[in-house]
């Protein structure tokens, strides 16, 4: 059911919340300005003959990322449906030299075999509501700098993005079948590499990390290829900016540590990010880790859909006074396909 002007104020008052109360902590809309003074909400306030009512409002911020630089991301194939199916190609032969055959005898010829299996992409459709009434709104527009349905609508919106930005990383807490880029239970969990935040590693412990890490990540994809992508939670990347070692002040741990991929890699184009969703911090619902991801960044590997993106409907009205406006959409969870090209560090 859509929230009324009242619980939206009050949603608001404690910091943005747009989800219902009934929702984990984990997907609620954080305001960066804190706590607003609920006495404060509304456009009737009392003035004085010098104050001046300043045409611009200011708005709410939030920490927002784009998934699509984290992960492959498609928008508009399967819109309405329920399921996405992805077949994936198996090869099987036997050993090479069981094929040596003699020209002088004839033996039996050794074959290979070829299947498909599905992997399957739960679409979960999204309704999200507001509401308003005709008096509100002529409130507001004495007001002449403000105007409600239009910041409902943006809310809308707003709730639609971090969503759709939680679930690319940590997926659903409600639906199993819909993961995130640090919460697929298939991926191999590594806790003897990283022990520690990297920035706060010695020079020599930081030369270990180094030296073992793409290894570790080599092994565990049976050694067929090598990473194009390190996530690292957020505060451990802000840490990154000191020094490699106080001898040589003019390069950062991230600069070595960028360096050092790409040579290990040959991929000049390897790329690593921050994330806060991969602090303990923020998915305590989730992980209950500081969580790092070294993985292939394309989508052989790994890809999210968008079957439908945001649409808002048009308000309508039961009896032209109380207006209810509705937007929807759908998605999925990001559905890795090559398990072994994805490989986290963990550490508490």
């Amino acid at each position: 059911m859509p929230k009324t002007y009242a619980q939206l104020c009050e949603d608001l008052k404690n910091g943005g919340i747009a989800y219902q109360p009934s929702f984990a902590d984990d997907y609620q809309m954080r305001n960066s300005n804190g706590a607003i003074d609920s006495s404060t909400l509304g456009v009737q306030y009392t003035i004085q003959t010098t104050t001046l009512i300043r045409q611009r409002v200011v708005e709410q911020v939030f920490y927002e990322i784009a998934p699509a630089e984290y992960m492959p991301v498609v928008v508009g194939e399967g819109a309405y449906m329920e399921n996405i199916e992805t077949n994936i190609e198996y090869q099987s032969a036997g050993d090479f030299e069981s094929g040596y055959q003699s020209t002088a005898e004839e033996t039996r010829v050794t074959n290979v075999d070829a299947n498909i299996a599905p992997i399957n992409a739960v679409i979960k459709t999204w309704v999200g509501g507001y509401q308003y009434t005709d008096l509100a709104v002529e409130k507001a527009l004495r007001s002449n700098n403000w105007n409600p349905i239009e910041a409902k609508m943006r809310a809308n919106k707003k709730r639609w993005d971090l969503g759709v930005q939680k679930t690319a990383f940590l997926g659903s807490y409600s639906d199993s079948r819909v993961p995130g880029l640090l919460t697929n239970t298939g991926v191999t969990v590594n806790t003897a590499v990283i022990t520690k935040n990297i920035s706060t590693m010695s020079y020599t412990e930081f030369g270990t990390f180094v030296a073992t890490v793409m290894a570790a990540y080599f092994l565990n994809s049976n050694d067929t290829v090598l990473p194009d992508t390190f996530e690292i939670p957020y505060q451990d990347w802000l840490g990154l900016v000191t020094p490699i070692n106080p001898q040589f002040p003019n390069v950062s741990m991230l600069t070595y540590l960028m360096d050092a991929f790409k040579a290990a890699t040959g991929n000049a184009n390897f790329r690593m990010y921050p994330c806060a969703y991969g602090d303990k911090a923020n998915n305590t619902a989730f992980n209950n880790t500081n969580r790092y991801v070294l993985y292939r960044n394309n989508e052989e590997t790994m890809r999210m859909d968008i079957p439908l993106p945001f649409v808002l409907r048009a308000p309508m009205s039961a009896d032209n006074f109380r207006w209810n406006g509705v937007a929807l959409g759908q998605l999925t969870g990001l559905v890795i396909y090559r398990v072994p090209e994805v490989l986290y560090f963990d550490h508490s």
